[in-house]
């Protein structure tokens, strides 16, 4: 169905298509509804995003259920490159699942750090992405590990390695990211020139989406909503359900 051809399918689709063309790459489609997304916001993932409480904690929470549940059309690309529809109804066996935060908060990729950079120069840079870094772990991590290992699988962050972050912590702000540069260039430039070494060239132009919009799940609620808003959603489960959390 064209609602589920996101932003976030076509691009993984295009980003497939530049990986390694001799191996055989699985990729699911997960489409969900809006029934489901009800029905498991109240019996799970609620529960699981607490104590996060606001609108973003509620879409990236649900999407990442969701990503991590691993269930949905299973599509296999071949080594000529042909994308084959294997089945309708297919689970991952995945164990362990590579996720990407940390990049945004080390590499300048959020919106505001642009923001503070027009207002504040480097300095002014440099301290808003060190307050990124500093809150990570309860900020997003405690969220985004307890949404993926409810399905039994555990999360492996590359980005947040102790010798990766030591490596990014020595060098200097402006070595990884330029913000003077267009959006979709100076965010995270470190990141993408090494993309583009690695044959990604493609992927290492594309300007930042979140998640929550790259998988089109915030259109599913009201539209006058902001992100840093109390997610009414949320608090209505945990104060009929908090007793039932698995």
């Amino acid at each position: 169905s064209d609602r589920y051809n996101v932003p976030d399918r076509k691009t993984g689709l295009a980003g497939l298509a530049q990986l390694s063309p001799d191996r055989v790459w699985n990729f699911v489609e997960v489409n969900v509804t809006k029934a489901e997304l009800v029905r498991l916001r109240q019996e799970r993932i609620s529960c699981l995003v607490q104590p996060c409480s606001s609108v973003l904690d509620d879409s990236i929470g649900c999407a990442i259920w969701f990503a991590a549940r691993g269930r949905g059309r299973l599509l296999q690309r071949a080594s000529n490159g042909d994308m084959n529809m294997l089945s309708e109804d297919y689970t991952s066996p995945a164990k362990v699942l590579l996720v990407g935060m940390g990049a945004d908060e080390q590499l300048g990729g959020y919106s505001r750090h642009r923001q503070k950079f027009l207002r504040s120069s480097w300095r002014g840079l440099l301290d808003e992405v060190a307050f990124d870094v500093g809150r990570i772990a309860h900020r997003n991590l405690g969220r985004d590990d307890r949404c993926i290992s409810d399905h039994g699988r555990e999360a492996r962050f590359p980005f947040l390695d102790e010798s990766v972050m030591s490596f990014l912590n020595s060098l200097l702000i402006q070595d990884k990211m330029d913000l003077r540069l267009d959006r979709g260039i100076g965010e995270k430039n470190l990141l993408r020139n090494v993309a583009r070494q690695l044959g990604l060239c493609q992927a290492a132009g594309l300007p930042k989406r979140a998640i929550q919009f790259g998988s089109r799940i915030a259109r599913q609620e009201s539209s006058t909503e902001k992100g840093s808003d109390v997610c009414q959603r949320l608090t209505l489960v945990a104060s009929v359900s908090a007793t039932t959390c698995p």
